[in-house]
């Protein structure tokens, strides 16, 4: 019923991106949603016909969205600047693909709950590389501009270090449910949501 009050927006979000676009973009179950930084005030909204259960998401220089649907099917969907919504990647190997995140050179990177593996994607969907991280159950996955990665495992509650060209290294352990990883670009913390503790945890990076 609508009893003539302020519009309200319905978000169950699974992961947020923040952009020099001044927006803020979250997966919402099967829709993607925009807000404006500044205002808070909701923008466009793109539907994804299929997704069950958008998930992880990062925002291309181009305005490009790249979300992953954890669920069935295992797919990352691609939506333009413009609104077009397309499968950019499915089936192996993504398995429950969850994190994603750009990295310097602008390929897209997926990390999986189902596996070890941290894909590589090129703007055009082709997997150039695949690194591998301690364990599985991985959620966060941050990209500093070195190229280096840092991967958070939401059910073992490690996180990992991937630098260019060098085998993961772990960091951290025994973070609990660590979930989807942000950077604090002033200070240099990763912060990463503990979901079942309504709390956070900062890493400070010293390198």
């Amino acid at each position: 019923m609508d009893r003539g009050g302020p519009r309200r927006t319905h978000l169950e979000p699974t992961a947020r991106q923040r952009t020099p676009r001044r927006k803020l973009y979250a997966a919402d179950i099967n829709v993607v949603r925009t807000f404006d930084l500044a205002t808070g005030k909701p923008g466009a909204a793109y539907e994804v016909p299929g997704a069950t259960f958008l998930n992880g998401i990062a925002v291309s220089k181009d305005g490009a969205v790249y979300v992953s649907n954890t669920q069935n099917p295992e797919v990352v969907y691609k939506i333009t600047a413009e609104g077009a919504v397309s499968t950019f990647a499915s089936g192996a190997p993504l398995t429950r693909p969850n994190g994603v995140a750009m990295d310097q050179n602008g390929n897209i990177v997926v990390v999986n709950l189902g596996s070890k593996d941290v894909l590589i994607f090129n703007p055009k969907g082709k997997l150039i590389l695949t690194e591998q991280v301690a364990e599985s159950g991985n959620d966060g996955v941050v990209v500093l501009k070195d190229g280096t990665k840092y991967v958070s495992s939401v059910r073992f509650g490690s996180v990992c270090r991937i630098r260019p060209g060098q085998k993961f290294e772990v960091i951290a352990t025994g973070i609990p449910s660590a979930a989807s990883m942000g950077y604090d670009s002033k200070q240099h913390p990763l912060v990463i949501p503990m979901n079942a503790n309504n709390a956070l945890a900062f890493i400070k990076l010293n390198d």
